[in-house]
């Protein structure tokens, strides 16, 4: 039923029966005047029962974060789906911890329990024991309306509870990171900390997102939102509430973006991919993966960074079996992979990096690399590395130990760096093996051109990036 048609019908026919003439430009010009005053009547009719649903979650109180082993939980929002009292939420808003405190706008607190949580997606799910039944927000079945489409924002911005902002459809298939598998809805209503796990709802009230980050270069609102989509929540949430996590598959790879460059280092130009850093034994022993294989492909879908391979795979299940295309020694290889059991666990949001874009290192003089390779008791290892050069800009540590060029393993330091410098290509792979993190390859530029033409892979942290 269309209300905005139907009020303005009544208004039509109420003003005929009263004897109201409007003739000729007179009756023009207050028809459209009649529809915007329905059109705000039933936006605010919408987003006033939609509050209804919405609700603001906190830790309960600091000895239940301290018992619950959280350090970062700051609260967010969430809506109810299900009038029994099931909430969802983003995983980021309840962090670690098993209870929260749940709070309506009219002033109804409950004690929530966190039934499930989703890391890769980003989801969660809290219960509460509601004494009636709770106001619901549905799901709409797609959330693509047309660019330009008006939406709303609800939550509780900066402590501001129960909060509403309006903006527009700006685009779809948005990503946050190289990492994060979700293809976020892109609008301008204002979204600051607290806005995360709200609603974004339509002029009707359906719920096409849940909101939850801005860009990772910002803190506060800049006019682009980043929402969860309702199809994607609508999968997801089912399995939350019946099992408590999602259960996928997983190849059993550590991997990285390897552009055109580093593929053409590896024997495979033309091509782009990710690169195998490290393996699980499962991996290695079930399909043959190895250290260093340049992954093209997974189930059909080409891979560029990180969250190709986690999209690939966000609705497969463990025993499933995927195509795998790979480049060995310049080679393709057509391989099937059974997946291992995902960790349900992976993937959680928190703080994020980004790539920082200090390019003063190759300004002017001679280009150098800024390290040093050593013998120690056998190993070729990373020596010291200058500040601000090349080898630091691009993500080398001294005590980092080199396990390979372009492939090709080599023991002796000297014969490294030959390689290294002797190379005719643009870029040199450096597989290298680091204390905490395992193995990792880094793209090393060899000329001050290949330099500015490709990001640094120093590290720059954001104090917040999911909301």
């Amino acid at each position: 039923m269309n209300l905005t048609r139907r009020t303005f019908g009544w208004f039509l026919g109420a003003a005929l029966c009263m004897g109201v003439a409007l003739p000729g430009s007179a009756q023009a010009a207050a028809m459209p005047e009649a529809r915007a005053a329905a059109a705000t009547t039933q936006s605010e009719t919408a987003i006033e029962r939609a509050m209804k649903a919405v609700v603001a979650i906190s830790p309960q109180d600091e000895a239940a974060r301290k018992q619950n082993g959280d350090t970062e939980a700051a609260g967010g929002s969430g809506f109810v789906i299900h009038a029994s009292g099931l909430i969802l939420t983003n995983a980021h808003v309840v962090a670690k911890l098993d209870t929260v405190e749940v709070t309506f706008a009219n002033g109804k607190r409950y004690a929530g329990r966190v039934i499930g949580r989703d890391g890769r997606t980003d989801l969660a799910i809290v219960k509460i024991d509601a004494d009636a039944p709770l106001p619901v927000l549905k799901l709409a079945k797609s959330s693509k309306l047309p660019l330009g489409a008006k939406v709303f924002a609800l939550g509780n911005p900066l402590g501001n509870r129960f909060s509403v902002t309006s903006g527009i459809i700006s685009g779809y298939d948005r990503a946050y990171d190289v990492a994060w598998p979700v293809n976020f809805i892109q609008h301008d209503a204002a979204l600051n900390p607290g806005n995360s796990g709200g609603p974004l709802i339509t002029e009707e009230g359906d719920v096409i997102g849940i909101n939850t980050a801005t860009p990772p270069e910002t803190i506060f609102d800049i006019g682009i939102g980043l929402a969860i989509p309702a199809e994607l929540a609508a999968r997801i949430a089912p399995k939350l509430i019946a099992e408590g996590k999602v259960v996928r598959g997983r190849l059993g790879v550590t991997a990285s973006s390897a552009d055109a460059g580093m593929a053409e280092a590896l024997g495979a130009p033309g091509k782009s991919g990710l690169i195998i850093d490290a393996v699980s034994d499962g991996a290695s022993t079930r399909g043959g993966l190895k250290i260093g294989d340049l992954l093209l492909s997974v189930g059909g879908r080409r891979l560029e960074v990180v969250r190709d391979l986690s999209m690939a795979l966000i609705d497969s299940k463990p025993g499933d079996t995927v195509a795998v295309e790979v480049v060995r020694d310049g080679k393709t290889l057509a391989l099937a992979i059974p997946l291992e059991a995902d960790d349900d666990l992976a993937g959680e949001r928190g703080k994020v990096a980004a790539l920082a874009m200090d390019m003063s290192g190759v300004a002017g003089g001679s280009y150098t690399l800024g390290f040093v390779l050593r013998d120690e008791a056998g190993r070729v290892v990373i020596g010291k590395v200058e500040d601000a050069s090349i080898g630091q800009m691009y993500g080398l540590y001294e005590g980092d130990t080199l396990l390979a060029v372009d492939g090709v393993e080599l023991r002796d330091p000297a014969a490294a760096m030959a390689a290294i410098k002797g190379s005719k290509r643009d870029v040199a792979v450096l597989r290298i093996q680091r204390a905490g993190q395992g193995t990792l390859h880094v793209a090393l530029p060899l000329t001050a051109e290949a330099a500015k033409a490709r990001r640094p892979g120093v590290p720059r942290r954001f104090p917040r990036g999911p909301l």
